[in-house]
């Protein structure tokens, strides 16, 4: 058998939507896979830790977190990187001349800072604690893992992102995260000294596109977006539909 190195995305891939509810039959593959000696891992968009706890949960202490910018080794946090601070800087300072209310999360916690309440009024709700801090000086920050902006689509195309990657996942707000999952991925297989030819791919979302290239087997779930199954070397079936599992039966890595 030729081992595989399989990367997960967590929402819409592993699990329903935002519902972090892992479907048994997916569970049973990932467990498979692990007993056929196969790599698993996850790779996502979310911070570290929330990656990790879910992830954990399932029985995997491997991921590429951050979009790419985390790299965690059998519950070992390896790296974990910022977005460029600079660019941050200058972006929240163009939200704040616009009057666009925004929070920042500098700590791997499930939580985000917000200078006064507006953030919280503006938006419907978020797993994220909302901290507001009328003393938080952004130009002072030395990292950023994420800035949160509270805008309809309509208003979004007033703002100018620069070179800093972004994702809307409600339609009162967007986040700015990195999108570089495939880096990530070859980090963790350079850590590895693994060929990045065995690794598999599973996405559903646009901030899976970057992971989506020739370097590597991409597979698509019956739910992605058609942007990313366009991408795809396999389209399987749905997350909720044991997508997981019928696509790795067909290629027999279980």
């Amino acid at each position: 058998m030729d081992k595989k190195y399989f990367f997960f995305d967590i929402d819409g891939t592993l699990c329903y939507g935002l519902s972090r509810t892992v479907p048994a039959c997916t569970q049973a593959c990932l467990a498979q896979l692990r007993a056929a000696g196969h790599f698993v891992s996850i790779a996502t968009g979310r911070l570290q830790k929330d990656a990790l706890a879910i992830a954990q949960r399932i029985g995997i202490s491997t991921l590429v977190a951050d979009g790419g910018n985390s790299v965690t080794l059998n519950g070992r946090l390896l790296s974990m990187e910022s977005l460029p601070v600079p660019a941050c800087v200058r972006f929240i300072h163009q939200l704040e001349q616009k009057g666009i209310p925004w929070a920042a999360v500098i700590h791997n916690e499930l939580e985000q800072i917000a200078p006064d309440g507006r953030y919280r009024r503006a938006i419907d709700r978020d797993y994220f604690g909302i901290v507001e801090d009328p003393a938080f000086d952004y130009t002072a920050q030395p990292v950023f893992y994420k800035l949160m902006v509270a805008c309809s689509p309509q208003r979004e195309s007033s703002i100018d992102f620069g070179t800093l990657p972004h994702v809307r996942y409600t339609p009162d707000r967007l986040m700015i995260e990195p999108t570089s999952k495939a880096d990530g991925i070859k980090k963790m297989m350079d850590e590895l000294d693994a060929p990045y030819s065995d690794v598999v791919v599973f996405g559903d979302g646009m901030n899976d596109i970057q992971m989506f290239g020739d370097q590597w087997f991409s597979i698509a779930m019956g739910n992605a977006c058609p942007e990313l199954k366009a991408l795809a070397d396999y389209v399987t079936d749905r997350c909720d539909r044991d997508g997981i599992w019928n696509a790795c039966k067909r290629f027999g890595w279980i």
